[in-house]
């Protein structure tokens, strides 16, 4: 008799393992069909059909060795994509996005985006707040974020080594500088890693408009900010409202970044978890929402202000600072690559991680 009982209790554990892997299988393919073939990482598709890590990696495994789908390992991140795609193509309903962010007074157009995403696709927006371009445009690239306004420079060099995101929009340039600090001696030149004030950063030294004898990197803004207040750069390059703050510590401007023929800062960039024809419907609201936002920036400003923790004082300062530029074209693209003087990897490359229709 307990004989019996125990073989029932292991076919009943056997059917409920077998049942929840059909669920998940048949919830992953469905996910990956809905992306039209494009990579996903892996770390996205557990928290998208609410499924334990060790699960998903089991499925995906099986269904690897099936044939159906491609792992491919980036750093610590496997990327998953589809390699047989039907074409009855389900489409995954989302209610709500988040965007990464680079901590800065640049995105009060958010508010616009955020009230018509709501409006218009019924979807909520999150802000999520980073310290660098670099965590920002990774967290993207990695999916724990659906979108991100970073600078194009970090996307485009994410794309290159990722392939998990595109650029659908444009956004605002300007508010950058190049501070200088007479008192300072030392010919030191500091910037945030892999953004657009690294880019500047290598515009004026390129054009020899300054000639530092070392460049660092600050990876926050309370580091630059402690670099400042220990003298030990003579240059350094930021963004509204960092500039201020330096400026109170005996820095001047040296020179501002869209002086520099600089035209594009941060960009809208979304996963290629996202259906494609969802980030069109996507780019087409962000762009009206960027139009909407200037003919009256301030009305906008409030929400932006308490997603980000900056005072709407500090916020409202910033506005004048920056230009809105709603759409990245290759033609724009070319000349910012020309502009830097990339040649690695090759700009036809670089150009793939644009949107198009």
């Amino acid at each position: 008799m307990f004989g019996d009982r125990y073989l029932s209790f292991l076919k009943y554990v056997f059917a409920r393992a077998m049942s929840w892997r059909s669920r998940v299988r048949d919830e992953i393919l469905n996910l990956l069909k809905s992306r039209e073939g494009e990579l996903i990482p892996q770390s996205y598709i557990h928290r998208s059909i609410n499924a334990s890590k060790s699960r998903v990696s089991e499925v995906l495994k099986l269904l690897e060795v099936e044939g159906l789908i491609s792992r491919v390992r980036v750093g610590n991140q496997y990327l998953i994509k589809l390699l047989d795609v039907s074409s009855s193509q389900p489409k995954h309903r989302l209610s709500k996005l988040r965007v990464g962010i680079v901590w800065s007074s640049e995105y009060p157009f958010l508010t616009t985006f955020a009230k018509n995403l709501r409006s218009e696709l019924g979807v909520s927006l999150e802000v999520v707040t980073y310290l660098s371009a670099v965590q920002a445009t990774k967290a993207l690239a990695l999916g724990e974020v659906d979108l991100a306004l970073s600078p194009l420079i970090t996307q485009l060099y994410f794309y290159v080594t990722f392939k998990t995101l595109k650029v659908i929009g444009g956004g605002a340039y300007g508010g950058s500088a190049v501070m200088v600090n007479p008192e300072v001696g030392d010919e030191v030149i500091y910037s945030s890693e892999l953004s657009t004030m690294d880019l500047i950063r290598a515009i004026v030294a390129s054009e020899e408009r300054i000639h530092p004898e070392r460049t660092g990197y600050f990876s926050s803004p309370e580091e630059a900010l402690r670099l400042a207040s220990l003298r030990k750069s003579k240059y350094m390059v930021v963004w509204h409202p960092l500039y201020r703050d330096l400026m109170r510590k005996g820095f001047k401007v040296f020179v501002k970044g869209e002086d520099l023929d600089v035209r594009y800062c941060c960009t809208l960039a979304a996963s290629t978890a996202l259906p494609k024809e969802f980030r069109g419907r996507l780019s087409r609201v962000y762009t009206s929402s960027l139009s909407e936002y200037v003919k009256n920036p301030e009305r906008w400003v409030v929400w932006y202000s308490s997603s980000v923790g900056i005072p709407s004082d500090i916020v409202k300062s910033g506005l004048s600072e920056y230009r809105i530029n709603e759409v990245v074209d290759e033609g724009g693209v070319r000349e910012y690559v020309r502009k830097s003087k990339l040649a690695v990897p090759d700009v036809d490359l670089m150009l793939k991680a644009l949107e198009t229709s």
